[in-house]
């Protein structure tokens, strides 16, 4: 029994002997078969394609704009030089080598370490984001297949770069390889980049070892690692690629020191691959940047060409970016070193489809945009999404016409003032927006409740920081802002009934040889109920009939918006920080800021949103010129809300004086009366005799040249549809108060740089005789830029004082209809320092520390 048992034991084990030993052998010719399967997949790819080896030549990727009609193509006919290895610099190819692929000559296409380390990488990340690609490997990926990150894919490069080892030399696929490699801003091979980034070929004696560096640091992220997109970036990578070197015995530590120590290049000497439009860049870029990021297409795919990109570009809006952009006189005087700033967007009403963006008054290829990439305190631009969107839409009770307290008042220790300085017991919700008041916006939001506020904006798409939870968000008092493009955005909701449209660049990229086809799939959101959106959008429409935003209205248009300023350090009523228009009409929606960036003492901006009002208009009235006007079409369950009548406001008079070519002028601006008013303007002399000098005006600004020294008072009569007189403001004499102040403020010196004598404080005298007297060639380079001047002081010009410690500043902005006598006029906001309030509605306010705004 014994015998028989052991030899059943013998024969299990020979039965599992065999059966290990059958699988090794099947395991063995199925490793065999694969490899074998690979090199002939390998090899077949190549020989069906080998042309691709030889010659660059594809078909272009062409932009296409909104109407079907060809923006710009992306075309590499062939490399402009192809380099032979033989004559390129032993240290560019070693640069390449030391961080590329270091083993490049021991393995045979494939390096198995690299290729395991990867892969333990992407499963500790739970991605496919590591390379691991050999240079081979690199070479038959950009010749041969797409740049989609899947295991099928990496497995193809691996049988295509096994082939190329098998059939070409190592100095054939090096060869190969640094001719075709992507090198950022449309150029392909080493040659090429040389030439566009460093001005001179690969084989110049100019060429040094951190220029190779450089090309060698650029391929892992193209975008990111250019010295003209990302200099800081650049720098630490090719530092790093030289430090690669140094370690591999390829360089000195000397030549480490030297090479890292060498300035990056900060221009490029020549055109880059794209034929573009001037000012269509900051288009192009976020299109860029939108394909990589929303349809996995990258800039390197669209520069090596087969694509199809249909967008939402609209030439004529931009060529009128364009073109008020160039005109110095749509923008507030220059600072001492640098211009003020200022961007534009504009976008679909309907669909948020990017008609056209200015990213900046003198925007680079792939720089900072500011259309898109700025966060500045957007001022009372912010008010209709902070506090009268979200009062209506949340509850009935509140509606255009409901009356919000207008009493100047203390919030638990935060006390906003209106850009007049007046109160009342009450206004209208549709004259507090139309006249941009900040008392009844703050408390408002303080009824419906600062969270109630907060939850709309999100809606809205606006990113607020923990510490934005206080009362300051109704006058745009961010801890960290906005940018105009989710400004344009998130108005779209007041013209499509309360659904809001995604800001977007691309409806639909193809490519047809390789079977492509993606679509934009439109993304709305429905923010406020249709009512509700209807409400905000009529007392917008008045804002700009009657209110702060006249300077936007459009000839022959319908058009809606607000208005926005933000607190200057200055801590000056005359100067802002921050102006802003963001506006709309039943085709369009655009966003305009203005402002110094930084801004400083020097660079003081002394006009406010009359001129983004204005560039609003200008570029409109251009972009839709040819477009058939329409009205804005109510939605279904809206219902049309009768104003209620208002009573007309007694007229408040600012007469202001200022100097414009050594010409004495006095500003006239004033507040009050009612929308179907003309006024009558009078010069009051000594003796109380009238003298009409303008009648029948519509607008309320006027500015009085003086033409002898007496010092006038002033008076305007207004006069009712009918014609007949009504009270007229009170008689007001001249305020020289803020043209001292820009005296002050001046840098006193005339343009030939030789001092100007002035009075002890550098300001006009009044004689007491009715007079006034200033010194001769008075005014110089004190001028207030290109004629402008600030806006009144109270009632006008955004009366506030700096907060005392411990309480917020004021905020205001003056109307921006007070004009200036060239270009244009001025907004004023006031606002101090605002330090921590008492907590309101059971959290902690935190007030801005730049100030509250006004719009």
């Amino acid at each position: 029994m014994a015998t028989k048992a052991k030899k059943k034991v013998r024969k299990k084990k020979n039965n599992l002997l065999m059966i290990a030993v059958g699988f090794a052998v099947f395991l063995i010719l199925s490793v065999i078969g694969g490899y074998f399967s690979l090199l002939y997949a390998g090899d077949r790819m190549i020989a069906e394609n080998e042309q691709k080896l030889k010659d660059l030549k594809t078909e272009p990727t062409v932009i296409y704009d909104k109407n079907g009609e060809e923006m710009t193509s992306l075309i590499r006919q062939k490399n402009r030089e192809y380099k032979p290895i033989n004559e390129m610099p032993k240290i560019l190819i070693n640069a390449f080598l030391a961080v590329e692929d270091k083993r490049f000559f021991e393995h045979k296409g494939v390096d198995m370490i690299r290729i395991g380390g990867a892969i333990i990488n992407d499963i500790k990340k739970g991605s496919l984001a590591e390379g691991g690609s050999t240079i081979t490997q690199q070479l038959a990926r950009n010749v041969f297949l797409t740049l989609d990150q899947t295991f099928w894919r990496k497995t193809k490069e691996m049988s295509i770069a096994i082939g190329l080892e098998r059939r070409y030399s190592k100095d054939q696929i090096l060869e190969m390889y640094l001719n075709r490699v992507y090198l950022g801003e449309g150029e392909f091979g080493v040659e090429d980049a040389s030439n566009y980034y460093f001005g001179h070929s690969v084989s110049d004696d100019e060429f040094t070892i951190a220029k190779a560096a450089m090309l060698a640091a650029i391929p892992k992220a193209p975008t990111t690692y250019s010295p003209f997109n990302d200099p800081e970036k650049a720098k630490l990578r090719r530092d790093t690629v030289i430090r690669l070197m140094y370690e591999q015995g390829i360089i000195t530590e000397a030549q480490k020191n030297e090479a890292q120590a060498e300035p990056l290049p900060t221009e490029p000497t020549e055109v880059a691959g794209a034929s573009l439009k001037k000012g269509y860049r900051a288009f192009f870029d976020h299109m860029v940047e939108e394909a990589d990021a929303k349809y996995g297409v990258t800039e390197e795919e669209l520069y090596r060409g087969g694509w199809q990109v249909y967008t939402t570009f609209d030439p004529k809006v931009q060529d009128a970016m364009i073109a008020e952009y160039a005109n110095a006189k749509n923008f507030p005087k220059d600072g001492a070193k640098r211009g003020v700033e200022s961007a534009m967007i504009v976008v679909d009403a309907k669909n948020g489809g990017i008609a056209g963006m200015m990213g900046g008054r003198n925007y680079a290829a792939k720089g900072f945009n500011y259309a898109t990439d700025m966060k500045r305190q957007p001022g009372s631009s912010f008010k209709p999404l902070a506090v009268y969107a979200p009062a209506i839409d949340s509850d009935s009770k509140w509606g255009p016409n409901s009356s919000l307290s207008n009493k100047k008042q203390s919030f638990n220790g935060y006390e906003p003032r209106n850009y007049n300085n007046k109160y009342s017991d009450s206004v209208s919700m549709n004259r507090a927006l139309i006249d941009s008041l900040n008392v009844p916006a703050v408390w408002l939001l303080n009824e419906i409740g600062v969270q109630t506020g907060i939850d709309y904006l999100q809606k809205f798409g606006i990113e607020l920081a923990p510490e934005d939870r206080n009362l300051a968000i109704a006058l745009g008092g961010l801890s960290k802002g906005t940018s105009p493009l989710k400004m344009a955005q998130a108005y779209t909701a007041f013209v499509n009934g309360g659904v809001m449209s995604e800001a977007h660049t691309i409806t639909k990229i193809e490519n047809k040889s390789e079977g492509v086809v993606r679509e934009y799939e439109g993304k709305q959101t429905e923010v406020l109920k249709p009512k509700a959106a209807w409400a905000v959008h009529t007392m917008l429409e008045r804002a700009v009939q009657e209110g702060t935003g006249k300077a936007a209205r459009i000839s022959g248009r319908h058009v809606a918006g607000k208005t926005g300023t933000t607190q200057s350090i200055a801590g000056d009523s005359s100067v802002n920080k921050d102006a802003w228009f963001v506006g709309y009409t039943p085709e369009y929606v655009g966003a305009v800021w203005m402002g110094f960036d930084p801004e400083d003492k020097q660079h003081l901006m002394r006009q406010g949103s009359s001129l983004t009002a204005q560039m609003f208009s200008k570029v409109l009235a251009a972009g839709l010129k040819g477009v058939k006007a329409t009205d804005f079409v109510r939605p279904d369950g809206a219902v049309e809300e009768q104003p209620e009548e208002e009573a007309a406001q007694p007229l408040q008079l600012a007469a202001d004086l200022t100097l414009d070519n050594n010409q004495l002028k006095v500003v006239l601006s004033w507040i009050g009366g009612a929308p179907d008013y003309t006024y009558d303007v009078y010069r009051v002399k000594q003796n109380g005799e009238r003298e009409l000098i303008a009648a029948g005006l519509k607008d309320t600004t006027f500015v009085d040249a003086l033409d002898n020294p007496n010092e006038y008072r002033y008076v305007v009569v207004p006069r009712n549809a009918q014609g007949e007189e009504q009270t007229p403001s009170p008689i007001t004499s001249i305020n020289s108060q803020n043209l001292e102040n820009l005296i002050n403020a001046g840098d006193s010196h005339h343009e030939d740089g030789n001092s100007q004598e002035q009075n002890p404080d550098g300001t006009g005298t009044d004689n007491g005789d009715g007079t006034i007297q200033f010194p001769p060639n008075f005014g110089g380079n004190n001028n207030p830029g290109n004629g402008g001047q600030p806006g009144g002081q109270d009632p006008n010009g955004g009366q506030g004082n700096q907060g005392n410690p411990g309480n917020p500043g004021n905020a205001g902005e003056i109307p921006p209809d007070i004009a200036n006598p060239d270009n244009g006029q001025s907004g004023g906001s006031t606002g101090g320092n605002q330090q921590p309030a008492q907590p309101v509605d059971g959290a902690q306010q935190q007030t801005d520390p730049n100030g509250t705004n006004g719009g």
